[in-house]
């Protein structure tokens, strides 16, 4: 594993943990972006695995989606899995989210509505869409398009785009 270090000296044992984390994660997002130097996936990656191992919360989603996008390491969705629910013990609804999104395309709708619920609970709108969605098509729930479209109009007033492509579909005459 690679350890970038900026020109001063700094070193895991001279600094807080929280400062360490938080330069090892906003380090790992300029060479994922390109902010101010050329864009490294592979060392963002690799920063961002640090500052996950030291316990920084978004570092720790982060590693659920470098693995499940193969962004400067190979894909392995094992691994996104694990991410995504060491992120999700810790209360992040994105998380849990992902993990929703995760069932979904491996065709487990109940797991779905589970992780999507728990997402909408905390506080994530977009959860609100696809819980829609589901009630739509009756995955993983008894289909009730009543119920779908209350998800839908809850998630489209948060402002939630696909939420409000789908209300403009649907109640077109």
């Amino acid at each position: 594993m690679i350890f970038l270090q900026p020109r001063y000296s700094m070193t895991k044992q001279s600094y807080p943990t929280a400062f360490l984390q938080n330069w090892l994660y906003s380090q790992s997002l300029s060479y994922l972006e390109g902010k101010g130097i050329e864009k490294a996936p592979v060392a963002a990656f690799s920063l961002n695995t640090q500052a996950a191992e030291l316990g920084h919360r978004d570092a720790v989603l982060a590693m659920g989606w470098f693995y499940l996008n193969g962004v400067g390491v190979e894909q392995n969705l094992d691994e996104a899995w694990y991410w995504y629910r060491k992120s999700a013990r810790q209360g992040d609804p994105r998380a849990m989210f992902s993990l929703g999104y995760l069932c979904y395309i491996d065709r487990n709708y109940s797991g779905a509505y589970t992780w999507f619920s728990q997402a909408s609970e905390a506080g994530h709108k977009r959860s609100l869409y696809w819980l829609g969605k589901l009630h739509w098509k009756g995955y993983g729930v008894e289909q009730n398009r009543k119920t779908a479209m209350g998800f839908f109009a809850a998630a489209a007033k948060a402002k939630v785009t696909e939420a409000k492509r789908v209300l403009c579909f649907l109640t077109r005459h």
